[in-house]
């Protein structure tokens, strides 16, 4: 709603509180009905078409690797509290396993930046059009986004106009750039559920409806044994020095990372030659082109070699459990970098832009820091090597720095400790679950 007819939601009540969600939602005429008093965008002068009467159906849409766990997790906890919905998105391989049926795959609308769009936007045309379809031909009772602003933005128009309400799991980082989406957010979007503490301060000063619950991490990641067993189930030497490389979950994150971080592989190598090194896939699909990768700076790759080749294991998903049998990790800013914090690896934060995508960046980003964990400790607990400063020896100095300083490690710990403190307590999903069921009944029998 718009104008006059936009009201900001009261803060939800306690966990446990609400009814139970109807299945059948009889319709209710907009205020003024009938007295000539209708609002901006209700009533029968409005040109969107009304919705059916609903049954608990509810859209959800995630677009990026670790979206796709959070959302599933979030759809686990929604059917305890709602059996009988149904559910229908755009996700990948973890939404999949829940029995969603897929509109489009996450893997194949994921890009980074305002120039990598182009070579995706015949499948985000045709992701959008099979939504817009599905909203059209069903009823649904609520839309639930998943970080992936730049798409998910498109999915909250779509469903506005069909008078669909949104909630937004997990949102964009506005604080950090692009601060005009938060009118788009205050427009479209009915309520925030936020992970990080600070965004729910940043989003009431808005004046957006916000909830936070909590970061998702506290309850997924799983439960792992010791460094030398999983070095063992890997095929790898338990007492040798381990190195995770995380390129990055998209195919765009892997070309523009990984030959650097296998020349820094390289250099590390000639300092510290007992070394070995662990890179987990986000994908099976991303498995040939790693692999090519290895072999074009290496020659070999997936196993560990004594011949001169590259001391590497590549295994499929597990980056949590890669991070926690490392003793150092380069990884690419994202969300592994609290994955990194969680698992108490120290680790150098890297990445690289395209040019255009740099250049326009800087002019909008206003955070001093990239990496998450650097951001909710305060300071730059990790260093960061960004765009023309991840070289291949930059890199090698930050490991090695890590590797041969221990005082570096003993001031680390305290640090890791207060931004893993800051994250909550475990049950996001729970309450995020709690929230949308919230969100379907304050509809009332209007839907």
């Amino acid at each position: 709603m718009r104008g006059k007819g936009r009201q900001f939601l009261k803060e939800r009540p306690g966990v446990g509180t609400s009814p139970a969600c109807p299945t059948y939602f009889p319709p209710k005429f907009p205020q003024g009905f009938g007295e000539g008093g209708l609002e901006e965008g209700g009533g029968i002068t409005d040109p969107r078409p009304s919705p059916p009467y609903q049954q608990t159906r509810v859209l959800i849409v995630a677009g990026e690797a670790s979206g796709d766990r959070h959302g599933a997790q979030l759809v686990t906890e929604m059917r305890k509290l709602l059996p009988q919905a149904r559910f229908l998105g755009v996700g990948g391989e973890a939404l999949a396993a829940q029995g969603i049926q897929l509109l489009a795959r996450a893997e194949d609308l994921a890009v980074v930046g305002f120039t990598e769009v182009a070579a995706r936007l015949p499948a985000v045309i045709r992701a959008l059009s099979a939504i817009n379809r599905v909203l059209r031909e069903q009823p649904f009772a609520l839309v639930i986004l998943v970080d992936f602003p730049d798409f998910n933005f498109w999915v909250a128009r779509l469903a506005s106009w069909r008078r669909v309400p949104v909630m937004y799991y997990i949102g964009p980082q506005v604080w950090a750039w692009r601060r005009y989406r938060v009118r788009t957010i205050a427009r479209y979007v009915k309520r925030m559920v936020v992970i990080f503490p600070f965004e729910e301060d940043f989003y009431r000063r808005q004046g957006v409806p916000v909830t936070f619950v909590g970061h998702p991490f506290l309850e997924t990641l799983p439960k792992l044994p010791p460094r030398n067993i999983l070095l063992k189930e890997w095929g790898l030497d338990p007492q040798a020095l381990t190195i995770a490389l995380l390129p990055g979950s998209r195919p765009s994150e892997i070309e523009r990372h990984l030959p650097t971080m296998l020349k820094a592989a390289r250099l590390i190598l000639l300092s510290l030659p007992e070394a070995q090194f662990l890179l987990p896939l986000a994908s099976p699909t991303l498995r040939r082109r790693v692999e090519e990768l290895v072999e074009d700076s290496w020659g070999e790759g997936d196993i560990i070699t004594s011949s001169g080749g590259l001391p590497l294991k590549i295994v499929s998903g597990q980056a949590y459990g890669v991070l926690k049998a490392a003793h150092v990790a380069i990884v690419a800013s994202g969300t592994v970098t609290l994955e990194a914090a969680l698992a108490g690896v120290p680790a150098v934060i890297i990445y690289k832009l395209a040019p255009l995508t740099f250049l326009l960046a800087r002019r909008v980003i206003r955070v001093p820091h990239v990496g998450m964990a650097n951001l909710l400790a305060g300071e730059r607990i990790y260093p960061e090597l960004l765009q023309d400063y991840f070289t291949p020896a930059a890199v090698a100095r930050e490991v090695l720095g890590w590797v041969t300083g221990p005082h570096r490690l003993s001031d680390l710990r305290p640090r890791l400790t207060r931004v893993v403190r800051s994250l909550g307590t475990p049950g996001a999903a729970a309450r995020a679950a709690q929230v949308a069921v919230e969100l379907l009944a304050e509809q009332g029998p209007h839907r």
